[in-house]
């Protein structure tokens, strides 16, 4: 089982968005929700060169990045699992399965986010883009990385995801995607993954292995995480 981490096993995505819009609105300009839509899942984007290009001058990047950083980390210090999420890690481990964490965000961020919600172990690994090498999502590596550090094809693997950008990494490396979209993405593209959930709080990690494994999908039976 392969967890995307911002907007999947926790949502940030909101306060992360207010964080940068409240930074444009002080420039006199506005941040919309639909330019946010279009970067969710993604690293490397630039709002600072679109803010510079609107206000026409330089800006301090270093002291807004620092600005935005202590920002969303008020913003977020509260925030637990998304409801549901601790039932599901629940199900996973009751059913032998191993566990992993496949996410855009750096390693340190990972590691403070799942330690706050206090879901930090059981995991048996945290993939990021840190590493050399590996591309971010959506490109598939992560996701590969993940599958040879546990020993499965993917084929017996399945990924919880909620953006397109994570549904679509997920799927270039050959493994069933579940969506379970937040508020900042329920209105987006989320076609491509093999099944779509409200919420945590209605999955039923036999049902979907079922569902996903379905006479006709020609897919392989998931391989329990004892003995890996």
């Amino acid at each position: 089982m392969l967890f995307d981490l911002d907007g999947t096993l926790w949502d940030p995505e909101s306060h992360i968005f207010a964080t940068y819009a409240e930074v444009f609105r002080e420039h006199g300009h506005k941040l919309t929700r639909r330019h946010w839509e279009s970067i969710i899942g993604t690293v490397g984007f630039d709002l600072w060169s679109e803010l510079e290009e609107r206000v026409g001058r330089s800006l301090d990047r270093a002291g807004l990045e620092d600005r935005v950083a202590v920002d969303v980390e008020k913003r977020t210090s509260l925030l637990q699992a998304r409801p549901g999420v601790r039932n599901l890690l629940e199900q996973v481990d009751s059913a032998g399965l191993a566990r992993s964490i496949v996410s855009n965000s750096p390693a340190r961020w990972i590691t403070r986010c799942v330690r706050q919600c206090g879901i930090d172990t059981g995991w048996h690994g945290i993939h990021s883009p840190d590493t050399a090498g590996i591309r971010a999502k959506p490109a598939p590596d992560l996701y590969s990385k993940a599958l040879r550090r546990l020993g499965v094809s993917p084929e017996e693997a399945i990924a919880f995801e909620d953006s397109p950008t994570g549904i679509r990494a997920a799927r270039a490396a050959g493994v069933h995607c579940v969506t379970v979209p937040n508020e900042m993405t329920a209105g987006l593209d989320l076609s491509h993954a093999d099944l779509r959930v409200e919420s945590f709080r209605h999955v039923d990690l036999a049902q979907i292995i079922d569902s996903l494994l379905a006479p006709g999908n020609n897919r392989a039976p998931l391989v329990p995480a004892t003995g890996r």
